[in-house]
């Protein structure tokens, strides 16, 4: 009975959230920072849930959770096929860049980069 529970609760949470991302393969690359490296990789199962309503973002990376608020958004600058999302917790300012076609998340921290490539998004019905 409890699982049945846990999982309503967690599916219920989900489904809460405007748009929820399915990380199919994730690179990290960590300072010195070379542009295409790896440091690490893997397919470990992720998920990346976006609520620009509450300008929430949870960040599901393998055994990591990571919660932030959005701070402001716009167009970035240098490529307008990527939104910049300016993000924050209590320890941390970073960026988060996502494109247009919804297959692409970077997680820009100061000393290390996480590369995301995404399969299928869903928008959650509310």
């Amino acid at each position: 009975m409890k699982k049945i529970i846990s999982m309503l609760l967690i599916t219920g949470g989900l489904y809460a959230q405007e748009q929820v991302f399915n990380v199919q393969r994730y690179c990290i690359d960590e300072e010195p920072f070379k542009k295409g490296e790896c440091d690490r990789t893997g397919n470990e199962y992720s998920f990346v849930f976006l609520d620009t309503k509450k300008s929430n973002v949870v960040f599901f990376l393998t055994e990591m959770r990571l919660k932030y608020k959005i701070v402001k958004s716009g167009v970035f600058s240098f490529d307008p096929n990527y939104t910049v999302y300016t993000l924050e917790n209590e320890k941390e300012q970073i960026e988060m860049r996502i494109n247009k076609q919804n297959t692409k998340i970077e997680f820009l921290y100061p000393n290390n980069h996480i590369y995301l490539t995404v399969g299928k998004s869903t928008k959650a019905v509310n």
